[in-house]
């Protein structure tokens, strides 16, 4: 099992780091929706107190090229920000998407081999990027959010709204390195999931999407979920 998830990661990095530029044109008709659900979550957040000088910080998984989320979370003052993506070009494209005064730690890995002690952040995101994963690793990564989010911290993520084991494309936006690969538990089966864990859902939005990936348009559910770790952050004021 190890070996054949490693392989899909092997290749998921390779398939992006292959179609980094390509991509990051291709989502622009989502950045809207993107920006929509990020701004709602940072109202979410609780601004600091005029004599709280601590930030909230805020985890973002699977990054891209740094467009547009990691953008407007770095022009946030009140936000301290750590992004991830497993690809090197699209760590290197945030690099430039982002001015040369940010203080956004950028790291390049797979979301999995990522460690963070328990309640470091305030709030995690994972736009279309947790998909990637093998449908158990989905799993053991929302568990670790849920550890590493403070008490009363929220998490903000989308999912393939349809049931499947997995699937591949080794030519997915025109690739031709690595392979593409995508599974899901389906709306009901990932907010179960959620709940178990013990987060509390405030959103759980099944919005359609047209999506081209040059064999023509197709619409394409996702589960758009956002969940709160239950609690207050004693931490906050």
């Amino acid at each position: 099992m190890e070996s054949s998830h490693q392989k899909i990661k092997d290749d998921v990095r390779k398939a992006y780091n292959n179609i980094a530029q390509r991509y990051l044109e291709w989502t622009r008709a989502s950045h809207a929706r993107r920006l929509s659900y990020l701004q709602d979550l940072l109202a979410r957040l609780k601004a600091p107190q005029e004599d709280d000088v601590r930030k909230a910080s805020v985890l973002e998984l699977g990054c891209g090229a740094g467009v547009p989320c990691t953008q407007v979370l770095a022009s946030q003052d009140n936000l301290t920000v750590t992004a991830n993506d497993i690809s090197s070009a699209q760590i290197a494209l945030a690099r430039q998407h982002l001015p040369p005064s940010s203080s956004v730690t950028l790291i390049e890995s797979d979301m999995m081999e990522l460690a963070f002690p328990d309640e470091q952040f305030d709030a995690v995101i994972a736009m279309y990027s947790i998909i990637h994963l093998p449908r158990d690793e989905q799993v053991a990564l929302m568990k670790r959010i849920f550890q590493w989010l403070k008490p009363g911290g929220w998490f903000l993520a989308n999912f393939c709204a349809t049931e499947y084991q997995g699937l591949t494309d080794p030519h997915w936006l025109g690739g031709t390195e690595g392979t593409m690969y995508w599974s899901a538990w389906g709306v009901d089966k990932n907010c179960a999931i959620l709940t178990d864990i013990g987060f509390e859902l405030a959103i759980r939005d099944v919005v359609d999407e047209v999506e081209d990936d040059g064999n023509g348009d197709r619409i394409i559910p996702f589960l758009w979920a956002m969940a709160k770790k239950a609690g207050r952050d004693k931490d906050m004021k």
